[in-house]
C-alpha cells in the first residue's frame, strides 16, 4: 500500500480512539457527534476486542492498564486487517475496470 494510504489509516485510528474519549468530555453539541463517529469508525476492531474481553478473558485477572492495552492492540490489529482487505478489493476492482476498458 502507498504511504498516503497508511497515513490515512493512522489518522482514522487516532480519531477513532480519541473521538469517543473527547466526545464524552465535551459540553457542546459536537461531543456526541465525535463519540458516535469514533465508535462507528472503529467498529470492526472494537467488536472483536469486546468479544475477546467478554468471552475469552472474562476470568483472567488483568489490571486496567493491561486490559486497555490488550483492547487497543487487538482493535488495531483487526482494523489493519480490514483496511488491507479493503485495499486489496479496491485494487482488484480498479484492475478489472482497467482491463475491461482496455478491451472495449
Amino acid at each position: 500500500m502507498s504511504r498516503k494510504a497508511w497515513v490515512v489509516f493512522v489518522l482514522i485510528q487516532v480519531f477513532g480512539d480519541v473521538g469517543p474519549w473527547a466526545g464524552l468530555r465535551m459540553k457542546s453539541a459536537l461531543g456526541p457527534a465525535l463519540w458516535f463517529a469514533g465508535i462507528i469508525i472503529m467498529m470492526p476492531g472494537r467488536a472483536v476486542s469486546l468479544w475477546l474481553m467478554e468471552k475469552v478473558l472474562w476470568g483472567v485477572r488483568l489490571t486496567t492498564l493491561e486490559s486497555n492495552a490488550l483492547f487497543i492492540v487487538t482493535e488495531t490489529a483487526v482494523n489493519v486487517s480490514v483496511w488491507l482487505l479493503c485495499a486489496l478489493c479496491w485494487r482488484s476492482l480498479r484492475r478489472r475496470r482497467a482491463i475491461a476498458s482496455a478491451a472495449s
